[in-house]
């Protein structure tokens, strides 16, 4: 293999690396919003996110310009296909969280904290468990660790649903609905980051293996 095609492989490798650390910190940052009440830490997520689809596009502009000089085959063609798709599930990770901490903004608006929201960080540990497992994973191409994730995502999926079911139940006296829908976003855009991750993991599998699972 050509020097200079192996440096563009490993320069492409540092900066999606560089772009799930970033994703990585707007999911913390959201959940210091919804969670602690950090409202401050709205504006820094925004920031970031502007950051995170500056360096999605690279990515996608320098694969796609690989993939055109060099017509790699085998390997490297799986790898430089798979990160055009890795690229994009973490982009869009990075939307689900700005759309949580928007979520909360609104929600903390109202007097009174649901009782579920202790159920919703529980729900919110678990997915960005997930991002971190799924990252670990892409940078160490650990296929074993990438399988599994397929199953963490299992409980988030639990989560989910009775979460879900809890929301839906008839309203008390007086309360209002708006909070309910709003944690309605919430655990709808975690249970995508779940999805988003295990994707994650079925990528790496095809890049080892030449098969998702």
């Amino acid at each position: 293999m050509a020097p200079f095609f192996e440096r563009q492989l490993q320069r492409l490798r540092s900066n999606l690396l560089r772009l799930g650390a970033l994703v990585e910190t707007t999911c913390q940052l959201s959940y210091g919003v919804l969670i602690e009440g950090n409202l401050t830490a709205i504006d820094l997520l925004l920031r970031r996110e502007q950051e995170v689809d500056r360096q999605y596009h690279q990515l996608t502009q320098d694969a796609i310009e690989i993939l055109t000089l060099h017509a790699p085959v085998a390997n490297d063609l799986r790898f430089l296909a798979s990160l055009l798709h890795l690229s994009r599930d973490l982009e869009r990770i990075s939307d689900y969280a700005v759309e949580i901490a928007t979520a909360a903004q609104h929600l903390f608006a109202y007097p009174a904290t649901p009782a579920v929201l202790t159920e919703v960080k529980a729900m919110f540990e678990r997915s960005l468990l997930l991002v971190s497992e799924s990252l670990s994973a892409v940078a160490d191409l650990d296929v074993e660790l990438a399988a599994a994730i397929a199953l963490h995502d299992d409980a988030v999926d639990a989560d989910y649903r009775r979460i879900y079911s809890r929301l839906c139940s008839p309203l008390a006296e007086s309360e209002l609905v708006e909070p309910r829908l709003l944690l309605l976003v919430v655990i709808r855009n975690l249970e995508r980051m779940g999805d988003h991750a295990t994707k994650i993991g079925e990528r790496v599998c095809f890049i080892v293996n030449g098969y998702p699972h």
